[in-house]
């Protein structure tokens, strides 16, 4: 049986972790309650950028721009993985990588296509090298608050990488973010832009384009691209926080466990140390008495 010091300072250990667990759980509520609001507002925009983008392509017959030109299916095609840049928040990464490398064999079995990897967060490309996945491209900024002008940094260059031709399809992987106990990993077609989507209505009216249809599609398809890219940063971080609160509080109740059973331990040691030093005490009283 362990000693009364060994617990204690087993004991001294599991609180002094328990009190980083619960203060990093305070502050993982603290941040999801912000990036909630964020990503809560960001939602509708994305949702009603879509809608007038596809809209806009059904009305001014806008299938043929090289956005929304529907290939094959794709030879090449790029994954873009959103992870984040900090661990203990449980499977949080993994899950994301997990989907994203299924979604790679989906594809190369279908059509013999070879998927790249494009990886947002340090912890995505960690466990990337982890897996030993080659990985074309990383994210070098981080990914934590991220602001909509980063974002649509990173679409530009989506966009650049499938108009020069070095990508025929690409795909976010991303947590959508449900509750902080919930993140499913989600995947997007992100280009080519499928048309189809458009609400077909008949139009009502006459409608007048400045300076003309083609550069209004292609303004609002560069602007749909950008606001779902931010999306999927917000649902990322969002994801993140609330992986990480959940698995915060699950350290804080086991190890609010652990001490209980540690502390039940030491009790029993101390009485069994009691017990010995009275049987002691008696054993010598006994002996006394007899001489």
């Amino acid at each position: 049986m362990a000693t009364m010091r060994h617990i204690a300072h087993r004991i001294k250990g599991i609180k002094n972790i328990q009190h980083i667990t619960k203060a990093m759980k305070m502050v993982a509520a603290a941040r999801l309650k912000r990036a909630q609001s964020r990503l809560d507002s960001a939602r509708p925009y994305a949702q009603k950028m879509a809608d007038v983008t596809m809209d806009l392509a059904m009305l001014s017959a806008g299938e043929g721009h090289t956005l929304l030109k529907r290939k094959a299916e794709p030879a090449h095609p790029l994954i873009v993985l959103f992870t984040g840049d900090r661990g203990l928040c449980g499977g949080f990464h993994e899950r994301v990588i997990d989907r994203g490398t299924a979604l790679a064999k989906e594809l190369s079995g279908a059509n013999g296509a070879k998927p790249g990897f494009y990886v947002v967060g340090r912890q995505g490309a960690r466990i990337m090298r982890r897996m030993r996945l080659a990985v074309d491209k990383t994210y070098p900024e981080a990914t934590r608050g991220v602001t909509y002008t980063a974002a649509k940094a990173l679409a530009d260059a989506l966009i650049g990488l499938y108009k020069q031709g070095l990508y025929d399809g690409i795909y976010l992987v991303f947590s959508r973010f449900q509750s902080a106990l919930v993140q499913k990993p989600r995947v997007f077609q992100l280009l080519p832009i499928a048309a189809s989507l458009a609400k077909k209505q008949a139009p009502k009216g006459y409608f007048i384009f400045e300076s003309s249809a083609e550069k209004l599609l292609d303004g609002m398809l560069n602007g749909y691209v950008a606001s779902e890219v931010f999306r999927a940063f917000l649902e990322c971080e969002t994801g993140e926080l609330g992986a990480r609160m959940s698995a915060m509080t699950n350290a804080t109740d086991n190890a609010g466990e652990m001490i209980s059973r540690l502390v039940l331990d030491y009790n029993r040691a101390r009485q069994a140390q009691i017990t010995r030093e009275l049987s002691e005490i008696m054993g010598g009283a006994e002996a006394l008495k007899s001489e």
